[in-house]
Protein backbone atom coordinates (compact mmCIF):
# COMPACT_ATOMS: atom_id res chain seq x y z
CA UNK A 1 0.00 0.00 0.00
CA UNK A 2 1.41 3.42 -0.92
CA UNK A 3 1.83 6.21 1.59
CA UNK A 4 -0.52 9.18 1.53
CA UNK A 5 0.69 12.25 -0.34
CA UNK A 6 -0.27 15.79 0.47
CA UNK A 7 -1.18 17.98 -2.48
CA UNK A 8 -2.25 21.55 -2.79
CA UNK A 9 -5.31 22.44 -4.78
CA UNK A 10 -5.04 25.74 -6.60
CA UNK A 11 -8.18 27.55 -7.69
CA UNK A 12 -9.47 31.08 -8.01
CA UNK A 13 -11.05 32.56 -4.92
CA UNK A 14 -13.69 33.54 -3.85
CA UNK A 15 -16.30 30.95 -4.75
CA UNK A 16 -20.09 31.03 -4.71
CA UNK A 17 -22.69 28.37 -5.51
CA UNK A 18 -26.04 29.08 -7.11
CA UNK A 19 -27.22 30.73 -10.30
CA UNK A 20 -27.71 34.23 -11.64
CA UNK A 21 -30.78 34.99 -13.73
CA UNK A 22 -32.50 38.02 -15.20
CA UNK A 23 -36.16 38.91 -15.31
CA UNK A 24 -38.40 41.58 -16.78
CA UNK A 25 -41.48 42.61 -14.84
CA UNK A 26 -44.66 44.66 -14.79
CA UNK A 27 -44.97 47.30 -12.12
CA UNK A 28 -48.05 47.93 -10.00
CA UNK A 29 -49.11 51.18 -11.69
CA UNK A 30 -52.41 50.77 -13.58
CA UNK A 31 -51.57 53.38 -16.24
CA UNK A 32 -48.00 52.28 -16.92
CA UNK A 33 -47.18 51.11 -20.48
CA UNK A 34 -45.80 47.85 -19.08
CA UNK A 35 -49.35 46.69 -18.29
CA UNK A 36 -50.27 46.59 -22.00
CA UNK A 37 -46.99 46.35 -23.92
CA UNK A 38 -44.65 43.38 -23.27
CA UNK A 39 -41.82 45.38 -24.86
CA UNK A 40 -42.23 48.02 -22.15
CA UNK A 41 -41.60 45.71 -19.18
CA UNK A 42 -39.26 47.04 -16.51
CA UNK A 43 -35.80 45.57 -16.06
CA UNK A 44 -33.80 43.59 -16.53
CA UNK A 45 -33.61 42.69 -12.87
CA UNK A 46 -30.68 40.50 -11.85
CA UNK A 47 -31.14 37.76 -9.27
CA UNK A 48 -28.89 35.29 -7.52
CA UNK A 49 -30.52 32.08 -6.27
CA UNK A 50 -28.77 29.62 -4.00
CA UNK A 51 -28.76 28.21 -0.51
CA UNK A 52 -28.02 30.24 2.60
CA UNK A 53 -28.16 28.37 5.90
CA UNK A 54 -29.77 25.42 4.11
CA UNK A 55 -32.64 27.47 2.68
CA UNK A 56 -33.11 28.34 -0.99
CA UNK A 57 -32.77 32.11 -1.21
CA UNK A 58 -33.05 34.71 -3.96
CA UNK A 59 -31.29 38.07 -3.81
CA UNK A 60 -31.90 40.97 -6.20
CA UNK A 61 -28.61 42.39 -7.49
CA UNK A 62 -27.21 45.26 -9.49
CA UNK A 63 -25.72 44.36 -12.86
CA UNK A 64 -22.22 44.78 -11.40
CA UNK A 65 -22.96 42.45 -8.48
CA UNK A 66 -24.50 39.93 -10.89
CA UNK A 67 -21.26 39.88 -12.93
CA UNK A 68 -19.23 39.35 -9.75
CA UNK A 69 -21.54 36.53 -8.65
CA UNK A 70 -21.18 34.90 -12.07
CA UNK A 71 -17.37 35.10 -11.75
CA UNK A 72 -17.50 33.47 -8.32
CA UNK A 73 -19.89 30.77 -9.58
CA UNK A 74 -17.43 29.96 -12.41
CA UNK A 75 -14.68 29.67 -9.77
CA UNK A 76 -16.87 27.25 -7.81
CA UNK A 77 -17.60 25.17 -10.92
CA UNK A 78 -13.86 24.95 -11.68
CA UNK A 79 -13.21 23.80 -8.11
CA UNK A 80 -15.95 21.16 -8.45
CA UNK A 81 -14.25 19.89 -11.61
CA UNK A 82 -10.90 19.65 -9.81
CA UNK A 83 -12.51 17.71 -6.95
CA UNK A 84 -14.24 15.34 -9.40
CA UNK A 85 -10.91 14.68 -11.14
CA UNK A 86 -9.23 13.99 -7.78
CA UNK A 87 -12.04 11.63 -6.79
CA UNK A 88 -11.63 9.76 -10.07
CA UNK A 89 -7.88 9.45 -9.49
CA UNK A 90 -8.62 8.23 -5.98
CA UNK A 91 -10.99 5.59 -7.33
CA UNK A 92 -8.43 4.56 -9.95
CA UNK A 93 -5.85 3.96 -7.20
CA UNK A 94 -8.19 2.64 -4.49
CA UNK A 95 -6.58 0.29 -1.94
CA UNK A 96 -8.51 -2.74 -3.21
CA UNK A 97 -6.86 -2.25 -6.63
CA UNK A 98 -3.62 -3.66 -5.12
CA UNK A 99 -5.42 -6.94 -4.46
CA UNK A 100 -6.83 -7.42 -7.97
Amino acid sequence: MSSAKKRKIEFNWPILHGTVSTAMAKCGKKNCRCQEDPAALHGPYYRWTGKIDGKITTKTLTQELAKECERRIRNYEKLQKIVEELLQKGSDSAPWKDEE
